[in-house]
């Protein structure tokens, strides 16, 4: 019996392990932040802040190894890739002083829902989550470097995360081309957003109804034509 049998056996009483190791670990971080193990100063805050690094950081790997000794465990990718996350924004922010935290957290559980994908194209829901969480992140980014309007991004990056769900392989349930609705409206939102200039929307709104009038009078022209 290989590893990945014998941890594909005992799967229900690893949920129940992987369970009490969030719950404890959430726990005590919640005790350690409200300032209850600094009761008796035994303890620097500095060396709370690099065990914690640590706790997280070793739980996340260990998720991630379970999901290697079984594929079919693709649940542990998200809480994997979280603590993951978790231990790098500690250690970005409080350990090394630098900005960025927010993108990282953001975008570990970004990289978590699009590894549930790629490990099952069935999962095709999957990439909402995460297209929404990689377009924060980025959000979150911009914000650090510079006082852009990142409105127009956010609604961007929320209509390619659309457009990607119509363009994937088609699935059990076949192809989702509905996707193309909310892509497009989150498309022409970021379109508006973006204009800042008053200027710019006056001639928009103008060249939409040009477009939309021709396109009505050569369909028309069309269907004369066959009659």
């Amino acid at each position: 019996m290989n590893e990945r049998e014998r941890f594909s056996i005992k799967g229900g009483d690893m949920r129940l392990i992987w369970g009490a190791v969030l719950v404890l670990l959430g726990f005590g971080f919640l005790l350690q932040n409200l300032g209850v193990f600094d009761v008796f100063g035994l303890v620097p805050e500095s060396l709370w802040t690099i065990f914690w690094v640590g706790a997280f950081g070793s739980a996340g790997l260990l998720f991630l190894v379970g999901l290697w000794l079984n594929r079919e465990n693709w649940w542990m990718a998200i809480p994997g890739f979280i603590l993951l996350g978790l231990s790098g924004t500690i250690l970005l922010e409080e350990i090394l002083g630098l900005p960025f935290g927010g993108s990282i957290f953001l975008g570990s559980i970004s990289l978590a829902f699009v590894t549930v994908y790629l490990m099952n194209r069935e999962h095709w829901w999957a990439i909402i989550p995460g297209g929404v969480l990689a377009t924060l992140a980025l959000v979150a980014g911009l914000d650090e470097v510079s006082g852009w309007e990142t409105g127009g991004v956010f609604f961007f990056g929320l209509a390619a995360t659309f457009a990607l769900v119509a363009l994937l392989p088609a699935t059990t349930r076949g192809k989702m081309t509905w996707a193309w609705i909310p892509a497009g409206v989150l498309f022409a939102l970021a379109v508006v957003t973006t204009a800042s200039m008053q200027g710019f929307i006056n001639i928009l709104w103008p060249l939409v109804l040009v477009i939309v009038g021709g396109a009505l009078l050569y369909r028309n022209y069309l269907r004369t034509g066959k009659e």
